[in-house]
Parts: structure tokens; sequence; C-alpha cells
């Protein structure tokens, strides 16, 4: 069992560092082009594996925990640490399937509105109430940090829902609804960089509630630059036919 989470920890940071790469040459090259692509599915790829490794580390610890008679109630904190990293997967996922889904219907966007995009919306929503009521329950020492990232996962669950249903759907707008998934699976990309990769190369040490800095630095930077870009971007979309 340890060999095959080490061997899964090993792939998890080898995709990881081709995803981080694979993100910025979108960010800055011609928008549509070959180059454009080429990394999209670069980063596309290196996030399936990724989350796959992401989720399989979590289920694989939550596996050894029951095995050896370890309970939430005897480490909150520890569990809460594995449901929080599973919630992170589960959403990222969500929203990479999102951001891909919508190339695939670009001109009516109601395409989108099939059980299984229903079902990874609802799950989304369904994992963020899960861990508010963890965070509430359990009172772990990170309880403020699920309830800090718990709205991810509710809003854009209900999003993808809103925009399956046809509403906010005028034309263009899965340019908005692509832009908004990769640049929000570009932040839990640094997160996890910042949380977990950064600390090995330069052994930092952040003292008590700072601790919480790396896990929401990335989602404080990103998120208004996120929506900066996005306006940008909607206000070149074509009028609203009325």
């Amino acid at each position: 069992m340890d060999n095959l989470l080490d061997w899964n920890r090993w792939l998890h940071i080898v995709a990881g560092f081709a995803g981080l790469a694979a993100f910025w040459i979108p960010v800055f090259v011609r928008k549509g082009g070959e180059l454009h692509r080429y990394a999209g599915r670069v980063f596309r790829y290196s996030a399936f594996v990724v989350l796959t490794a992401a989720g399989l580390a979590v289920l694989g610890r939550i596996g050894h925990a029951l095995a050896t008679g370890t309970y939430p109630a005897d480490n909150p904190e520890a569990w809460a640490f594995l449901l929080f990293l599973g919630y992170l997967a589960l959403v990222t996922g969500g929203i990479l399937s999102h951001g891909i889904g919508v190339l695939a219907a670009k001109r009516d966007l109601t395409g989108l509105d099939t059980p299984y995009r229903r079902l990874t919306a609802w799950s989304m929503i369904a994992a963020s109430i899960m861990i508010v009521f963890w965070a509430l329950y359990w009172r772990p020492d990170n309880a403020i940090l699920l309830l800090a990232l718990s709205p991810i996962g509710i809003g854009n669950g209900i999003g993808i829902l809103n925009l399956a249903r046809g509403r906010n759907n005028r034309p263009g707008q899965w340019k908005i609804e692509h832009l908004n998934a990769m640049l929000g699976c570009g932040i839990a990309f640094h997160t996890a960089f910042a949380v977990f990769g950064a600390n090995r190369f330069f052994s930092y040490d952040i003292p008590g509630a700072w601790q919480i800095l790396p896990w929401i630095a990335p989602a404080a930077i990103g998120i208004p630059a996120s929506a900066l870009w996005a306006r940008y971007y909607r206000r070149r979309l074509p009028p609203v036919p009325a």
C-alpha cells in the first residue's frame, strides 16, 4: 500500500508541475491559436492525472484509517483535512469538466443539461454543504479553512445548473464560461503548489493562524483577476437579441 501511495504521489507531483507550466501559455498567446489549443490539452490531461491521483490518495488514506480503527472522533483534524482535499479534487474536477464541456456546446449551452452535468453540479453543492456541517459539528482546527472555501462548490454548482437551464445563455457566453473555468482550475493548481510544493523548495514556516494564507492567497488574487478578465471579454460579446 505504501509503495502504491508513493507512486501515486510522484505521479501527482509530475503532472502538477506540467499543468502549472502549461497553464500560463494560453494566458499570453493568441486565443484560439494552435499553441493555445496544444497547451490547453496538456493542461487538461495534466489536471485529469492530478485530480485522479488526489482522489485515489484520499480514498487510500481513508481506507487505511478505517482499517486501523481510526475514526473521525479519534482524530477529527486529520479526517477534516482528508475530506477537504477530496472536496477540492471533486470541485476542481467539476469546474474542469464544465470548462471543457462549453467548448463542445458553444452555440447552445442548454446542451449541457445532461444527467452527467446535473450530477456533477449537485455533487459539488453537496460536497460544499458536507464540509460546512463537518466543520460546525467536529470543530477541527482547520474549520475556518473549510468554511472559507466551501462557497466554491456551491457557487460553481449553481452556476452550472443555471447555465444548462438556459439562464445567462447569451451569444458568446461560452467564452466567459471557459475562461472562468480554466482560471478556476489554475487557482486550484497554484493553491496546491503554495501549500504543498513551495514549502519543499523554500522551507518556510508560517506561524499560527497565518498558515491559512497559502490556502487563500491564490484565490484572493485569482478570483478578482478572473472577474476583471471576464468583464473585459463580456464587453466584446455580441449584444443580447431583443
